[in-house]
């Protein structure tokens, strides 16, 4: 698809299995044909929980997890990070910006409506 294709752009539980460096690429495609200034991208991610105990666990567990029957699932990925990578390594073009984030069952789930901002 063309630059500036899509007013909005849908990823579900999808970017996790893509390992963090595929993830990221994926996000640059995302915010290459979505729509600068009108367009968004609604993303719904496993993440990172922001509770301690819960992260830690994660941490430790999420290798050997997407391993051995997680379907390679990066369960604690931190999507925020991601976000910020790709907007800071888009330099002389549009960024993106996070408009609204929503965390669910202690932050192992998020939703993200980013924008894409000239």
């Amino acid at each position: 698809f063309g630059e500036d294709a899509f007013d909005t752009v849908v990823d579900s539980f999808s970017l996790c299995v893509m390992g963090n460096e595929g993830a990221k690429q994926c996000l640059e495609q995302m915010s290459r044909v979505v729509k600068t200034g009108t367009g968004q991208l609604l993303l719904l991610e496993n993440s990172r929980s922001s509770n301690p105990l819960l992260g830690l666990y994660q941490d430790v567990t999420a290798d050997a997890a997407a391993s051995a029957g997680g379907k390679g699932c990066v369960y604690n990925q931190n999507v925020d990070a991601l976000i910020a990578t790709v907007s800071k390594e888009n330099l002389g073009r549009a960024s993106l910006k996070i408009e609204e984030e929503e965390l669910y069952a202690a932050g192992l789930f998020r939703s993200f409506r980013v924008s894409k901002v000239a």
